[in-house]
């Protein structure tokens, strides 16, 4: 009897600790937001409410992985889309891992970065102060978001003074950030992780 009494009060504390756990995820998201709108620089509802939106979560998200690991020169960026080539690979040897992803084995092919592609993803981030096509950014993002969300998701954080977007002289659209939305993704996800060690 001891026994399931431990069991049952160590069952107790772990629920409750999902749960506190769930509402600091909860508040993070919600801080997100709060402050990403907060710096919003436009007051069209059409970009306001692409701010309040998961994928746009994550796209700060991607920003927030290319700062904090340190992607500032060609030859961190070629590593970079090794390591995505890799796990795009291995989602498309699991037939079951791309059913849950929603993509397809077309999908992947294109968004790898290889030959052309990859020429241009590095010639764009050498030669434009590390900006990224717009295009490339979907191939980044495409376990998460579709190329159509992504490209209204760029032109929203554009007018809200999040990204700037240029026009290359050869038709690409590069994208770059001004690091706002990092700061804010970092400083949430800081924040959440020091509730999270309270537990």
């Amino acid at each position: 009897m001891p026994n399931k009494v431990v069991s049952k009060k160590g069952e107790t504390e772990e629920v409750a600790a999902d749960l506190a756990f769930m509402e600091t995820l909860r508040r993070m998201k919600a801080r997100f937001q709060s402050e990403v709108l907060a710096a919003c620089q436009s007051d069209d509802p059409s970009v306001t409410l692409s701010l309040r939106q998961e994928s746009f979560f994550q796209l700060a998200e991607f920003f927030f992985a290319l700062q904090t690991y340190g992607i500032d020169s060609e030859e961190k960026l070629d590593r970079f889309a090794d390591l995505h080539n890799t796990y795009l690979l291995g989602i498309r040897s699991d037939p079951e891992r791309m059913r849950r992803y929603g993509l397809t084995p077309e999908r992947i092919d294109s968004a790898l970065f290889t030959g052309e592609n990859l020429r241009k993803l590095l010639a764009n981030f050498s030669a434009a102060g590390t900006a990224i096509d717009q295009s490339d950014l979907a191939r980044f993002l495409v376990t998460v978001m579709s190329t159509e969300t992504c490209r209204k998701l760029v032109l929203a954080a554009e007018k809200a003074g999040f990204l700037d977007r240029a026009r290359s002289p050869f038709g690409a659209v590069l994208v770059t950030t001004r690091g706002v939305i990092e700061k804010i993704y970092g400083t949430v996800l800081r924040e959440a992780r020091r509730d999270a060690s309270t537990y």
